[in-house]
C-alpha cells in the first residue's frame, strides 16, 4: 500500500484533514516535516491508502494543500 505525505497551509488544515478522512475510514495521521521544509506550518497528513478520492474529499472541504508527495 502506498503512503503519501500530504502538505498543508497549516497545523489547523492538517488537523481537519485528518479527522474529516479519519471519519471516512482512511487510515491516517499527522507528522511534523523535518526543520527545513520550504513551505507550510511544518506539519503534513500522511495518508496510507488511495490518494484520488482522499485528495478530493480534502479539497471539498476546503482544506488547503500545498504540496502532495509518496513517501517511500
Amino acid at each position: 500500500m502506498k503512503k503519501y505525505v500530504i502538505t498543508t497551509g497549516t497545523v489547523t488544515y492538517a488537523i481537519k484533514g485528518r479527522d474529516l478522512l479519519r471519519k471516512k475510514g482512511y487510515n491516517v495521521k499527522i507528522e511534523r516535516i523535518a526543520s527545513g521544509a520550504s513551505s507550510g506550518c511544518g506539519y503534513s497528513i500522511v495518508l496510507n491508502g488511495e490518494l484520488n478520492e482522499a485528495e478530493s474529499l480534502l479539497r471539498n472541504a476546503g482544506i488547503k494543500i500545498l504540496e502532495i508527495s509518496e513517501k517511500s
